[in-house]
């Protein structure tokens, strides 16, 4: 890296021009960093293009991507970043939501830790906080497991800081891996990137976003009772099964195209518990189970998806 890091931060927005503005002015106030913001929009009606294209003209640290046909969620809009963003070869990769507050120190605390941990990529926890004034700890840094990357993320993707070549990976499997596309998260899909080729990914304890709560959430913090009936309906649903498997058919892929070295064990296993999510079978419920220790970071989580997995719920 220079002595002062490069960071393209690519910000995805629809609909956002209550909030914009000061996620916006935290972002360029970045200390230590030499920032510049890369905006790809999804076809807003609420004045966020407007409020957009203002400050792109006031400020040449912000260009706006080209308008395209809307995408329909947030996932697909990044995935659009990641496509079409223009990212210089000495350039670090961040994402950003459109409604948070980054710490000042934010990207260049990171930067650091990508150079003191050898890692291709961190994330990291976050401050929630409520417009009641309410504030809570989201805590995503447990230790790391052999597969928790099937079944969650490292920590919201306005927290990821990536390096060039990480970004390059993730171009590659979004261009020649279909089913990475279907993915309906893109920070979950870019950790099971990462980890199935075998790279270092740290997740940081420290929140340096402020992790903004309100009815516009696509999932948010999930905190309390509407939290739980979300996250319940989800299991019932088995959309995070759905999901996991999509990052398992992904991580084959990424790792059987690493070929030799540390991939090639992780590409091994994974052909051995693929067909045991796709299974809905007693015994192969049984043996994914099995594997519960392996598939969260939190102790409570690891004996909760556990006891789902065995009565059929998960």
């Amino acid at each position: 890296m220079s002595e002062v890091p490069r960071i393209a931060v690519l910000l995805a927005t629809y609909d956002g021009a209550a909030y914009l503005d000061e996620q916006l002015d935290s972002i360029l106030r970045q200390t230590g960093v030499a920032v510049r913001i890369l905006v790809s929009d999804d076809g807003s009606s609420d004045g966020t293009a407007e409020l957009l294209a203002a400050r792109a003209a006031a400020d040449p640290r912000v260009e706006l991507l080209p308008a395209v046909p809307p995408s329909g969620g947030s996932a697909a809009n990044f995935y659009r970043l990641l496509r079409d963003a223009a990212i210089a070869d000495d350039e670090l990769v961040a994402f950003a939501d459109q409604d948070d507050v980054w710490l000042d120190h934010k990207l260049a605390t990171q930067a650091g830790l990508l150079a003191s941990t050898g890692a291709d990529a961190v994330s990291g926890s976050v401050m929630a906080f409520h417009e009641d004034g309410r504030e809570h700890l989201v805590r995503k840094d447990y230790p790391q497991r052999r597969l928790d990357w099937l079944t969650e993320s490292p920590g919201p993707g306005c927290t990821f800081l990536m390096t060039r070549r990480f970004v390059e990976l993730a171009r590659g499997v979004l261009r020649d891996v279909p089913e990475a596309r279907t993915a309906e998260f893109h920070d979950s899909l870019l950790y099971a990137v990462g980890r199935a080729r075998g790279w270092g990914w740290h997740i940081g304890g420290e929140p340096l976003v402020r992790y903004r709560q309100h009815a516009s959430n696509v999932l948010g913090a999930n905190q309390g009772a509407a939290g739980a009936r979300t996250r319940l309906a989800m299991i019932r649903s088995h959309w995070h099964r759905q999901q996991a498997v999509i990052h398992a058919v992904t991580g084959i892929a990424v790792a059987a195209a690493a070929g030799p070295g540390p991939a090639a064990a992780i590409r091994v296993e994974l052909e051995r518990v693929l067909p045991l999510l796709r299974s809905t079978g007693l015994r192969d419920r049984w043996r994914l189970a099995g594997l519960a220790g392996q598939l969260r970071r939190r102790p409570r989580d690891r004996f909760v998806i556990g006891a789902l997995i065995r009565l059929g719920i998960w």
